[in-house]
């Protein structure tokens, strides 16, 4: 045991020995560093670790000091856009066309709600307590609770008409502070949603409306093709919204307000504000009484004649190139821009869903019908003008004294150019005409002989100076590019088609610059319809003048083609444009849709033609300040020539607006004994007074009772005063109010010309008044009556009849 203890000191002494000399070895070892390496080391971490801190901070305040500086301010600030108003839009008189109208957005905020809900809780904790602490045995019962983000999503739900699902959604993951529960709330909206938060006590941090604008329209369908619309962001799309947005849009202001940690606001001295600058706005040269008068007219010719490719009119100052009124229908509401109005697209979208089309095929259906009827047809759409370009042909031919009024040509119905046999719309051809003739008949074979006499060169020198080569510049987008043969590619056929206007496409906007210069002039000006733009306090800061391009012809062939345009409208009694008392000019063309036609005979060998039925016109032609353009794409009743179906809405629109254009009628004697006259008011009249007052206007009289009583005095009369009727006419007076009235039947007039009209419902007892301006032509016939044939009605009682001259003349 001995032994074994003194063994283990041994071997501890060898061991304490061994670390002594470890230690011993590690004093005496020179060391790696030294005393001053050991400063310079520190030194030099320390200078280091300086240099480090330095340049961070120089980087973070100066070299990236702005991106810093603006993430704090993003985190410190918020930002709110001040909308601008967008400018009006008036007509030349100041009647509003289009305007903005204030309206809010009504915001939630999801973070907002769930701070608001968890104090509201915690409050109703409390609440709860005292209530179960409350031993009184009359205490009321204690509400649910009601959780405010469902309080609030239902609640405005209701009111905004909006489902509360997105909402509910959004403060279930309070991940944001802003949505927008409904985009453009109406003021009676906005008081409802304010009259909700003040009963339920919800603060602004919950829920908060913000100022915009929303575009008004207040004519709905007015001139929707040329004012165009805007989208939801409020940017113009279409028409004059569109093309002149930059001046209309204004530019939004920034206000920027600074924000605690909880996003909620805080008064701070960098706080700032830049006003919105609201859009100019603009005056156009539109005029919003004749703009009604030809949608209304249009749409009536629309509905009579079966017309399912929209029709289209301008009205035009020939000589300033100011748009007075311009049209396309059927037109659409620009309040509701997505509803289709065409009957004919309505229908096709029904029989695909009948026929068992696709959602996808109906839809991309739909979305080609909306793109179209937004489309303006006077600018965008190109057609073949017709016998209308025969005008230009005639003035083109007269300027360059290659023909007179003394010139002759002969129609044998078919004229070959160069083996091409080219065919009149005659049948039995027009035999030999002068040049009068030959514009009134619309002959092709003497348009086409005229166009041989100009020549290649010469025919494609107007048709540029007229402008048929290039857009003309008007204010509106999208206006298309005219197709024609250019002059290295026109041969003699292509020449013989294009003078009586049946190769060449343009636009009718191009049709109707042209015409303006055919009769005011010789002058080609830039059509355009706004007038003047305004700045937001209504000062003029640009003015939209008359831009002549160029003189086309000159003054003496435009005096020429002026007399010219007049006989055609009055001559053998009158056209259908002719109305009596005004210097009408005008010509119909009526032409073929041939691509359409192609396409259909391919896919259809019994596919007919179709046409584009036109008229235009100009008054007064003396002096000429109005051209109107009328056209009909695709009418498929039983008439399609443009004299038959464009020229009567000529004369209707003409008949509604002269008066409000200034444009007053000149009688001559013979005209002023074949007038109507105005009714007089002869009620409690006696009636030999009634009498005299009566046939001083130039009607006759018959008396219905005791006319030798002292009282006699007139108690009713047909027709009332203020009504409108010939001359001769005979006016019912009845004398006391017992007598029952005397009643015929209406006669039948349709086919008759106006004297056997007349005739046959003067001896019925009626009166007639006469409408259409073709009435005194021999071969005008009745084709309308206001009072349907067989009607019972009392004697006395005017049925107007409308009469049209039906012949076949394109």
């Amino acid at each position: 045991m001995a032994n074994n203890s003194n063994g283990f000191v041994r071997v501890m002494k060898r061991f304490f020995a061994f670390l002594k000399r470890k230690d011993d070895e590690e004093v005496n070892k020179k060391p790696i560093i030294g005393y001053r390496g050991r400063q310079a080391l520190i030194l030099l971490v320390f200078v280091g670790f300086s240099v480090f801190i330095g340049y961070n901070l120089l980087k973070f305040t100066v070299v990236d000091g702005d991106m810093w500086r603006q993430k704090a301010n993003s985190q410190q600030m918020t930002q709110t856009t001040i909308k601008a108003k967008r400018g009006t839009i008036y007509d030349s008189s100041g009647t509003v066309l289009a305007q903005s109208s204030t309206v809010w957005n009504v915001i939630i905020n999801p973070q907002g709600i769930k701070k608001a809900n968890e104090e509201r809780l915690k409050a109703y904790d409390k609440k709860l307590v005292k209530w179960q602490e409350d031993k009184s045995a009359d205490k009321k019962p204690m509400e649910p609770y009601q959780d405010l983000a469902e309080l609030i999503c239902y609640g405005l739900a209701e009111i905004l008409e909006v489902t509360p699902d997105d909402m509910l959604n959004a403060c279930a993951e309070a991940r944001f502070q802003y949505i927008v529960a409904k985009h453009k709330v109406e003021k009676p909206e906005v008081m409802k949603v304010q009259q909700f938060l003040a009963d339920n006590n919800i603060n602004s941090d919950c829920v908060s409306t913000e100022e915009t604008s929303k575009r008004y329209y207040p004519n709905n369908t007015l001139a929707s093709g040329v004012i165009g619309f805007t989208n939801f962001d409020g940017d113009g799309v279409y028409g004059l919204e569109a093309y002149y947005d930059d001046y209309l849009r204004g530019t939004d202001g920034k206000a920027f307000y600074s924000k605690d940690g909880l996003g909620q606001g805080i008064d701070n001295i960098n706080d700032s504000i830049y006003s919105a600058i609201d859009g100019n706005s603009l005056v156009l040269t539109l005029d919003e009484v004749l703009q009604h008068y030809v949608e209304k007219n249009l749409e009536k010719g629309l509905s009579q004649y079966a017309v399912i490719n929209r029709a289209t009119a301008i009205v035009m100052n020939c000589k300033t190139g100011g748009i007075l009124a311009m049209a396309t229908t059927p037109s659409y509401d620009l309040n509701n821009p997505s509803v289709l109005k065409n009957p004919y697209d309505l229908q096709k979208l029904a029989e695909m869903e009948e026929a068992g089309a696709s959602e996808e095929e109906i839809s991309a259906q739909r979305s080609i019908f909306r793109e179209t009827q937004w489309k303006n047809k006077a600018v965008t759409e190109l057609y073949y003008p017709g016998s209308v370009f025969k005008t230009v042909t005639c003035a083109a031919a007269l300027d360059e004294e290659v023909v007179n009024m003394e010139s002759t040509f002969h129609c044998d119905a078919v004229f070959d150019v160069q083996g091409t046999k080219i065919k009149c719309w005659s049948s039995a051809g027009h035999g030999t005409v002068n040049l009068q003739q030959a514009i009134t008949k619309s002959c092709n074979p003497s348009f086409i002989q005229i166009g041989q006499k100009l020549g290649v060169d010469k025919f494609c020198n107007y048709f540029e100076a007229f402008g048929f080569t290039e857009r003309t510049g008007i204010d509106l987008p999208g206006e298309a590019q005219s197709l024609y043969v250019p002059r290295a590619r026109m041969g003699q056929v292509e020449l013989a088609s294009s003078a009586f206007g049946q190769t060449n496409k343009i636009t009718p906007i191009q049709m109707c610059t042209a015409l303006c210069a055919i009769v005011n002039g010789g002058y080609l000006v830039t059509p355009h319809l706004v007038d003047k733009i305004l700045d937001s306090s209504g000062n003029v800061i640009e003015t939209k003048g008359t831009q002549v391009k160029r003189q086309v012809i000159s003054e003496d062939t435009s005096k020429q083609m002026r007399t010219i345009l007049e006989t055609i409208v009055s001559q053998n009694g009158g056209s259908n444009a002719y109305i009596m008392g005004h210097r009408i000019g005008g010509k119909s063309g009526t032409a073929e849709r041939i691509d359409e036609y192609n396409a259909a005979k391919a896919l259809d060998p019994n596919a007919k033609m179709t046409y584009i039925s036109t008229f235009a016109a100009s008054v007064p032609m003396d002096d000429p300040e109005i051209v109107i353009l009328v056209a009909f794409d695709t009418p498929t009743g039983s008439a399609f020539y443009g004299s038959q179906v464009a020229a009567p809405v000529v004369s209707a629109i003409f008949n509604d607006s002269l008066e409000h254009l200034g444009i007053y009628p000149t009688y001559t004697a013979e005209e002023q004994e074949e007038m109507d006259a105005v009714v007089p008011y002869v009620l409690n009249s006696l009636s030999m007074k009634a009498e005299s007052t009566l046939a001083a206007k130039g009607f006759k009289v018959r008396i219905i009772g005791d006319a030798t009583a002292s009282d006699a005095t007139v108690k009713r009369q047909i027709p009332s005063s203020n009504a409108t009727i010939r001359k001769g006419s005979t006016v019912v007076l009845y004398l006391d109010t017992e007598t029952e009235a005397e009643t015929g039947k209406v006669p039948n007039v349709i086919g008759m010309n106006a004297d056997e009209a007349n005739k046959r419902i003067t001896e019925a007892g009626f009166n007639i008044k006469i409408v259409g301006g073709a009435a005194q032509n021999a071969d005008a016939v009745a084709v309308e009556q206001s009072i349907a044939a067989g009607t019972v009605a009392e004697q006395g009682s005017v049925v107007s009849v409308t009469f049209q001259y039906n012949t076949q003349s394109d």
